[in-house]
């Protein structure tokens, strides 16, 4: 099988691959085949809120590249940085917004985050069990107890 264009991960010697145009990082396998990364690009931008248009506070905003599975926050005036392939899902999010999904190389200098809330018909509360430790604890002070008890049950009785 020959191709005139690259395949990012399946650079063997049995594929022709012409990439010089392009700006790829290569890696060597221990099988002697070259594997061929997609070229990184640096996404810069700012985040903020739709309505006030203003940026959004260092940490609350997650920016997340689905397909490497890296991330990043915005710093205190809302700008970010992430590394990126130009094929790369980056997703978007904050709570009570909705949600951002887009390619890398489509990606706005500014995005612009919309309010998203929905009234809640139900919230259910758990809560966490308790530690089993102490109540094997606890059964077996109760049971000394009742041992004890019955002991002196029999006492009693052997004297009267």
């Amino acid at each position: 099988m020959e191709t005139d264009l690259p395949i990012y991960g399946l650079a063997c010697p049995k594929v022709k691959q012409i990439a010089n145009e392009f700006d790829t990082q290569r890696i060597t396998k221990n099988c002697g085949c070259t594997m061929k990364l997609a070229p990184l690009i640096e996404l810069q931008g700012s985040v903020i809120d739709s309505k006030t248009k203003a940026p959004f506070q260092a940490g609350l905003v997650n920016i997340y590249n689905v397909t490497k599975g890296t991330g990043t926050t915005p710093d205190a005036k809302g700008f970010f940085s992430l590394d990126a392939s130009v094929n790369d899902e980056i997703r978007i999010s904050f709570v009570g917004y909705k949600t951002i999904s887009v390619r890398a190389s489509e990606l706005p200098k500014a995005v612009a985050l919309q309010e998203h809330s929905e009234a809640l018909d139900e919230i259910v509360i758990t809560g966490k069990k308790a530690n089993k430790k102490y109540l094997y604890a606890g059964i077996g002070v109760v049971a000394l107890l009742l041992m004890y008890g019955i002991a002196e049950d029999k006492k009693t009785k052997k004297n009267t």
